[in-house]
Parts: C-alpha cells; sequence; structure tokens
C-alpha cells in the first residue's frame, strides 16, 4: 500500500514541476517578446504548449486513476468481506469499473491475503477452514488463546481444541 501512495506522490511532484514550467514558458515569451529575441519567444510558446496541452492532462488523468485506486484498496482493507456493489457505491464508480480496479488492486499486490469469492472480495482464510484464527477458553485449565486451522492446543496445559481432538 506504501507503494502506492509513494507512485501517487511522484505523480503530483511531477504536476507541480510541469506547473511551473508553464509559468517558466509564459515567462520565456514575455522576455522573448520585450528584448526582441525571436527564438526564446518560439521557446516558451513550445514549451507552454507542450506543458499545457499534452503535459498536465496526461498526469492529471493518471493521478486521478491512482488516486481511485488506493481508495478502493484502502475501502477493502476496511472489510474482512465486502461485496462489489460496496465498493462501487462508496467510490462512485460503476460495478464494471470497480471489479477492473479490485483486480488491478490484487494484482499489484495492495490487497494481501484477499481473493474474489463471485461477488465478494474477502480474505482468503475466511474461506479455508484452515485459515481460520479461533479465540476459545481451554475446557481443562480455562486459559483463553488463540489458533489457526482446525485443531488448536493449549499453551498453558497442552490439551487440545476442540475437545474431541485430544491426543492421549
Amino acid at each position: 500500500m506504501e507503494d502506492a501512495r509513494q507512485a501517487l506522490k511522484k505523480l503530483n511532484m511531477l504536476m507541480y514541476v510541469m506547473f511551473a514550467l508553464i509559468a517558466v514558458g509564459a515567462i520565456m515569451i514575455v522576455i522573448g517578446v520585450m528584448k526582441g529575441i525571436l527564438a526564446l519567444w518560439i521557446i516558451g510558446i513550445v514549451v507552454m504548449f507542450l506543458f499545457l496541452v499534452f503535459g498536465v492532462p496526461l498526469v492529471w488523468v493518471r493521478n486521478s486513476e491512482r488516486r481511485t485506486n488506493l481508495r478502493i484498496a484502502v475501502f477493502i482493507l476496511g472489510y474482512d468481506d465486502c461485496t462489489i456493489e460496496m465498493i462501487s457505491g462508496s467510490c462512485g464508480i460503476s460495478v464494471e469499473e470497480a471489479w477492473g480496479k479490485v483486480k488491478w488492486a490484487l494484482n499489484a499486490g495492495y490487497l494481501p491475503g484477499y481473493v474474489i469469492n463471485g461477488t465478494h472480495v474477502c480474505l482468503a482464510k475466511l474461506l479455508d477452514p484452515n485459515l481460520q484464527e479461533h479465540a476459545v477458553e481451554c475446557p481443562n485449565c480455562g486459559a483463553s488463546f488463540t489458533y489457526v486451522g482446525k485443531i488448536g492446543q493449549c499453551p498453558y496445559c497442552g490439551d487440545y481444541y476442540p475437545p474431541q481432538n485430544r491426543k492421549n
């Protein structure tokens, strides 16, 4: 997730540099006209044209896409299980666009441990009982502990949980 934030910061910095170059182009035009330097005037026009017409809009669109992708990833990370309709509604995009962005976030590694299950995006451990974490109280000594999978062992007395899995 931090990679996405860093990429967004780089895009923002690039956009600020382009805005600054537009201002430099305007200054070049003014100086070129005032001093009668045709080359400076033409270079100023070219710089302004390139960055104003091509550069800034391209970076702006890319920045918007990254921001939406990051917003979707942050939304999903707030839930163990959510539907694609919840995601599209929270971000104000169509269901089809949300599917594309969710698949992108999964492939980019921004949603570790999540999988697509029908119309849901959920933690893989919710689908596989071998990965589920259980909080229990030991029937033998009364200690509270957690275990992952189908069988747990009390770290205090060594008894197995659930009780039918005891090894005598």
